[in-house]
């Protein structure tokens, strides 16, 4: 039988070069690996010829590259929040029903987490990326306030559920955390966010 050929690398323009590379980043963080970052193996999925020589001519270097990937899953992010907020605007429900709702939001979450990580590690100002956070969090806070969370218990909420998932993608394994430990700690985050108004009403937040 003749021998299976790889595809051969392509290439593109500057801007289909640069989107390409941001995607491939983005899909192979799926994997929740961060060695699957590497130059090589972005370019290899993007099927792009001379792939180091485009990284580095189109962002700079590998780290500037992540920093646009986190920039584009912040915005990515922000749309949907925002999307959810439109959404119930116009249906009743509780805070803690938005918890089922907000799920879908854990796995762009998670990818940033990862970025962000790898870019404090090497060094990285956190000033590049705490506005995008700051956004997010205006999102979050938004929708809480929406069903009937008071502001400050609003914000409280949102940088807790930030943080948990967050923390849970980038630190868990290092912690030592097991699947049921993570799980009770999603489950009590429920249960603090059905009560968050009397928590507020206790801790005299109103």
């Amino acid at each position: 039988m003749p021998k299976k050929t790889e595809p051969k690398p392509i290439r593109v323009g500057r801007e289909e070069a640069k989107e390409r590379l941001i995607q491939s980043t983005i899909a192979l963080l799926e994997s929740g690996k961060l060695d699957d970052l590497l130059v090589d193996a972005i370019t290899e999925h993007a099927g792009l010829a001379s792939g180091h020589v485009l990284v580095h001519r189109y962002f700079g270097s590998r780290l500037e590259l992540l920093s646009e990937v986190a920039h584009r899953l912040a915005a990515q992010l922000v749309e949907g929040l925002n999307s959810d907020l439109e959404t119930f605007q116009d249906v009743s429900v509780r805070p803690v029903d938005y918890v089922g709702s907000f799920a879908r939001h854990t796995g762009i979450i998670r990818k940033r987490a990862l970025v962000i990580n790898e870019l404090a590690l090497h060094g990285a100002s956190p000033a590049l990326h705490s506005q995008d956070t700051r956004k997010i969090l205006d999102s979050l806070q938004q929708i809480f306030e929406l069903v009937e969370v008071p502001s400050r218990a609003a914000r409280a909420t949102a940088l807790n559920m930030l943080t948990l998932v967050s923390v849970e993608v980038t630190l868990s394994e290092w912690m030592g955390v097991t699947a049921e430990e993570r799980d009770d700690l999603r489950t009590l985050t429920r249960v603090e966010l059905g009560f968050a108004t009397q928590i507020s009403q206790l801790l005299g937040w109103e």
